[in-house]
């Protein structure tokens, strides 16, 4: 008995319609990637160009407003740590005080004469004779005043006191005073009237002494020329 053979079963078109469509889906992918409509995965990240000559672009106005932002803090800190500066302190006036008037000032000035005049039996070689007399407003004696002789002579200190009307030689309220004659120009002895309580009646005053041996009696008279201030 002969068997029948098997006929060949058709192939269905389902397939191949499948892999047409796929392949015309991957062919619009394509296109649309070199359209630029679609990213290329495989495009490397964009990179800052330079753009051609002439192109600007235009700051949105978020950008202006963060650029005119920066540009004003950084124009403030400027400002802010530049040094200002220091004003330089003005000078502070002083005043000095002014010496008070003194009743008492010397008579002219005090100048040099021999002391053969009042001390002829002296030498000059030996005595410097410093003296003289106080007079009031009235130009009568004022007695009891004390006259201090100071400073320096030879470079050895002075420090002499004499009272008026102790050296009645250079008149009736005359002081003097003694001093061994060096001979040297000397302008360091000073000379100043006092009360009877320490209190200066007149300035402090420099003597000039020549050194000459005809000038070495020096006459220093006190005049009174305002009254005395209890």
């Amino acid at each position: 008995m002969a068997v029948p053979m098997e006929q060949p079963k058709k192939s269905s078109g389902c397939g191949s319609i499948g892999a047409g469509i796929l392949l015309l889906a991957l062919v619009l992918l394509v296109l649309l990637m070199l359209l630029g409509i679609l990213p290329n995965p495989l495009d490397a990240e964009p990179t800052a160009t330079s753009l051609p000559a002439g192109v600007t672009i235009e700051p949105s106005p978020t950008e202006e407003m963060a650029l005119v932002l920066s540009a004003t803090s950084t124009a403030t800190l400027t400002q802010t740590l530049e040094p200002t500066a220091t004003p330089t302190p003005k000078p502070t006036l002083t005043h000095t005080p002014t010496e008070k008037p003194m009743p008492f000032v010397v008579k002219g000035t005090p100048n040099g004469y021999p002391n053969s005049m009042l001390f002829p039996q002296y030498s000059c070689e030996e005595y410097l004779f410093i003296g003289g007399e106080i007079l009031d407003l009235r130009e009568a004696p004022v007695y009891n005043l004390t006259v201090k002789l100071g400073g320096t002579y030879g470079g050895s200190l002075v420090d002499m006191t004499s009272i008026s009307g102790d050296m009645s030689v250079y008149g009736e309220s005359g002081f003097g005073f003694v001093i061994e004659n060096q001979r040297i120009r000397e302008s360091g002895i000073t000379i100043q009237l006092f009360d009877e309580n320490g209190e200066p009646l007149s300035s402090l005053i420099y003597l000039s002494i020549t050194g000459n041996c005809d000038s070495n009696l020096v006459i220093v008279n006190y005049k009174q020329v305002r009254e005395i201030q209890p």
